[in-house]
């Protein structure tokens, strides 16, 4: 196993090569979470439409749908970048180059950004999303307390 430190031009810290690799495999296993959380997210908000519409959230719902959708899109694309990542990693380190490459560090950071950039956006939709449904919930066990 190489033990090479590569000096990151962020936060002035050091990875191994195998502290890259791991970033990607953790990177796309949080995308694929999310993707199953985005599925669940859907199904809960098309349970929840009629009430949804009651209330009067049409255009949080379709504003929600449309985030969802393109967090979905974007995931699909993440994981495309991960995966080429990957590949010019392991080109990397057969020619023995990865310690050197400033370019693939640069890349590395960049697809880093962009990751944390997307997990933060998801959290925030579906924090919004469940204090949404929350609600609807409230409301409909209001209801069914009142009419018993």
């Amino acid at each position: 196993m190489m033990k090479t430190k590569l000096k990151k031009d962020w936060q002035g810290a050091e990875k191994t090569i195998e502290e890259m690799h791991n970033d990607a495999r953790l990177w796309k296993s949080e995308v694929n979470f999310i993707e199953d959380e985005i599925r669940f997210l859907e199904h809960l908000l098309s349970f929840n439409y009629i009430e949804l519409l009651h209330v009067g959230l049409y255009k949080k719902i379709e504003y929600f749908v449309n985030e969802l959708t393109t967090q979905k899109k974007n995931g699909k694309t993440l994981l495309k970048l991960i995966k080429e990542h990957e590949l010019v990693l392991a080109d990397l380190i057969s020619k023995n180059s990865a310690t050197e490459n400033k370019i693939f560090l640069k890349k590395h950071r960049n697809l880093h950004n962009k990751i944390e950039k997307y997990f933060y956006f998801f959290k925030n939709n579906k924090k919004q999303i469940f204090k949404i449904i929350e609600k609807i919930m409230r409301e409909k066990n209001k209801k069914m307390l009142l009419n018993s």
